[in-house]
């Protein structure tokens, strides 16, 4: 039933007084007088602390309460009509030197000055004159440089000590010394450090779930296999990415409208795909919808991978790889891409895939050794998203303005699933998530995927013992490379085993073998053997694949040694 001024400026003395204004308070309403006391007591303190300057704690207006109480203060109350309270309060301290006992004490206090003047007296002495004149100042030189001397001597020192780190710094590990400083500050125990550090898990609303949805559609199994029967019959149809008619058909038919669009090779900088890879993956890629950890230390790692230049330049390279493969027949022959460049750039994309995904291992693995099955699939996700990112960015009357740009996209979408697997999964074992297929909708996509795929020959069986036999594509084109394959016959008959023709045309950079069904067997057009794929690289490129496949080699044998065996 109050209401508070803000305290006027009062001088510092004891003379000061402070104002309370009280509200109406009707005559049946009235409440106990000892809880009014209180209210004017707290108001009363709290505001004597804060003209003082002083924080009004509790443990602070306790001292008010004893040195100053308001019973020995002057009040003066204010009343208003139809009140049963006054409606202001003036609270004036007491005077210092009013009243008799004031006095007493004046009294007492010269009389002990005195007292104590005279044990001075008795005790030093009679008083001695000292002479107060400062001395000159060239006789505080020698110190005052000897100052100056020590101060730029430690700052010497300092200097030295930070060019010295610098020097030490040179070729360190960013992500290790990061990791480093992160274990010292948890050995101190700065619990401040680490929660401005700690990364938090994000939550995804109606944004995140029509994100997810388009990439479930586009690029994530078995969802992406899902295609809308043509002709008169509606439904469903399932098209696996290891069809041989996908595998062949890789041209993209382009309006006649749009040719001198895309006949233009791609020009997007790594800078452009570097800044949309970064908005894309901070802001709009839902990394905690693919899976059930809820660790935010892991999908923070995640994103660093994917922000990285090695990252950064995969995508790019992959683009004009996948350019080149659905628009190459476009171009004359002698503007195509050379069988050399192509195989090249295949090199310089595992190489960099292998960077990418074992450096993720290296840093997620100690943590959760059970992460390894999540890093593949995200960085497959994040990789063929970019790619398509790239053609929407340069040849957007193609692939997003036209009529056409539907039927466009899709086939590049299928193109750029068929490569990747082709490249980095020929399994393909790392393009789905588990947490995406435990609904009804995947159950039932799969089911029907596993029936078309064993019209194809992909049963369980010779999907394990291709999986079983099969070495990584870098591993492969590495024994192919000088055209002949492995001189060893038991490797050959391991490696038949694994049906890798088609991953091996793809990282030699040739085109795909036509594989041999029912249909082509009984077609008199296909009488002779199937075609073989004898890829050939110079000396050159052996030796920069060799050392990519002995690296990722080497990395697996580290983590298999620590605990985490990774398949070579």
């Amino acid at each position: 039933p109050y209401r508070l001024e803000p305290p006027e400026a009062m001088p510092r003395h004891a003379d000061w007084e402070i104002n309370i204004r009280l509200g109406q308070v009707p005559n049946n309403k009235l409440g106990p007088r000892d809880d009014y006391f209180k209210i004017v007591h707290d108001v009363y303190t709290t505001q004597y602390l804060e003209a003082m300057g002083v924080e009004p704690s509790e443990r602070y207006r306790r001292v008010v309460a004893r040195n100053a109480p308001l019973e020995k203060c002057e009040i003066e109350a204010t009343w208003a009509d139809q009140s049963a309270v006054a409606s202001q309060l003036l609270i004036k301290q007491p005077q210092v030197g009013r009243g008799p006992a004031a006095k007493a004490l004046e009294t007492e206090g010269a009389q002990a000055r005195a007292a104590a003047d005279k044990i001075i007296r008795d005790f030093h002495g009679p008083e001695v004159l000292v002479d107060a004149i400062p001395p000159e100042v060239e006789a505080l030189k020698p110190k005052e440089e000897a100052k100056r001397n020590d101060k730029e001597w430690r700052e010497l020192a300092l200097a030295q000590m930070q060019l010295r780190d610098i020097q030490n710094s040179e070729g360190a590990n960013p992500e290790l010394t990061a990791e480093m400083e992160l274990l010292q500050t948890r050995a101190r125990g700065d619990e401040s450090a680490l929660m401005s550090r700690a990364p938090v898990l994000v939550q995804w609303g109606e944004e995140g779930d029509r994100e997810l949805e388009l990439l479930k559609r586009k690029f994530i199994l078995p969802f992406a296999c899902a295609k809308k029967a043509k002709g008169p019959q509606e439904g469903i149809v399932m098209v696996p990415w290891q069809s041989p008619e996908l595998q062949a058909n890789s041209h993209i038919e382009v309006p006649e409208e749009h040719l001198a669009e895309v006949k233009q090779p791609i020009n997007v900088t790594l800078d452009q795909i570097h800044e949309e890879a970064l908005d894309y993956v901070e802001n709009r890629l839902p990394l905690e919808l693919l899976s059930t950890r809820r660790d935010p230390f892991i999908f923070a790692a995640l994103r660093e991978r994917l922000e990285c230049w090695d990252f950064i330049r995969l995508t790019g390279l992959s683009a004009h790889l996948i350019y080149w493969t659905v628009f190459g027949h476009l171009h004359p022959p002698d503007r195509k891409l050379p069988e050399t460049t192509r195989q090249s750039l295949v090199l310089t994309m595992q190489e960099l895939w292998s960077r990418v995904t074992e450096s993720a291992k290296h840093k997620l693995v100690r943590r959760d050794s059970r992460v390894r099955e999540f890093i593949l699939p995200v960085c497959m996700l994040a990789l063929k998203r970019g790619i398509e990112k790239v053609f929407t960015y340069q040849y957007q009357k193609c692939f997003v303005e036209s009529d056409d740009a539907a039927r466009v996209t899709e086939q590049l979408g299928d193109q750029i699933n068929v490569l990747t697997m082709n490249l980095f999964d020929p399994d393909c074992a790392q393009l789905n998530f588990g947490a995406l297929d435990t609904s009804m909708e995947a159950i039932k996509l799969w089911k029907k995927l596993h029936i078309i795929q064993m019209k194809h020959g992909l049963t369980p069986a010779t999907r394990t013992l291709a999986r079983e036999f099969r070495t990584t594509p870098n591993t492969l084109l590495l024994m192919h490379s000088d055209g002949n394959g492995p001189a060893d016959p038991k490797t050959r008959k391991l490696l038949q085993k694994s049906s890798s023709d088609t991953v091996l045309a793809a990282v030699a950079g040739l085109p795909p073998p036509v594989e041999s069904s029912e249909a082509d067997r009984s077609s008199p057009a296909r009488n002779g053997p199937p075609r073989q794929v004898k890829p050939h690289l110079d000396q050159h490129r052996r030796s920069a694949l060799f050392r990519t496949a002995c690296s990722r080699l080497s990395a697996a044998g580290q983590q298999a040694v620590s605990g985490s065996p990774v398949a070579a």
